[in-house]
């Protein structure tokens, strides 16, 4: 299979975060000529403009998790071009490709970009952070619920946690009872719980959805 044949059946059937490393350093170089701007992919955007909705506050650092090619960072330093932004990624060649995003003025979209693997414990120096942001990483053979457990000592007390997930996986996996497991456990706030369109209008994939949980940790 070539580069530019790679998509969601590949992406969702990896099962370790080996998996994911393999098919990312096939896909990585192509990943936002051949799925991105192919599938009219809006997913990084709608994020973006979700968090740029609903954190009314005035940050100075956020964490991208799952970074990907970097257009969620991309995109939201579009919309809060005062912030500093860094990210975590499993494949160091979606990092790189990270890495040559730039912001409107020219300057890169990341401070910092981190090889982690994010189903185990995340070490990070520059933690902690007022903000975690994510789109595209919960989802079918890639992050599941247990996983915010990792990125809470993350977060700053009262720092946004914004993140999506495929709207299947959300029901599959039982998100639903994690969060209410960390409320319970006072980790974080009751969260609110958003839909967005993953696809623009006119996409073959137009209609499909995702969650996005917006909430805040308490440490």
């Amino acid at each position: 299979m070539n580069d530019d044949a790679l998509g969601l059946d590949e992406a969702y059937s990896v099962k370790t975060p080996e998996d994911n490393k393999r098919l990312y350093a096939k896909w990585a170089a192509t990943y936002d000529s051949s799925f991105v701007d192919a599938k009219q992919y809006r997913y990084p955007k709608a994020i973006s403009e979700v968090f740029d909705q609903v954190v009314t506050d005035s940050l100075s650092r956020v964490l991208d998790i799952g970074t990907g090619t970097g257009l969620t960072g991309m995109y939201l330093s579009r919309l809060r071009p005062d912030v500093v932004i860094d990210g975590m990624d499993i494949s160091p060649e979606m990092l790189g490709q990270a890495k040559l995003k730039k912001r409107t003025d020219d300057s890169a979209v990341y401070r910092k970009l981190y090889e982690r693997d994010l189903t185990r414990a995340v070490p990070n120096e520059n933690a902690p952070y007022e903000a975690l942001i994510s789109s595209g990483t919960f989802t079918h053979g890639h992050l599941g619920p247990e996983c915010l457990r990792n990125l809470l000592p993350l977060l700053a007390n009262n720092g946004w946690l914004v993140v999506g997930v495929n709207n299947e996986h959300f029901e599959s996996k039982g998100f639903a009872g994690e969060l209410d497991a960390l409320v319970a456990l006072g980790a974080i706030k009751e969260p609110e719980i958003l839909r967005i369109d993953v696809y623009e209008e006119g996409s073959v994939h137009y209609g499909d959805q995702a969650r996005v949980i917006v909430t805040r940790a308490i440490n």
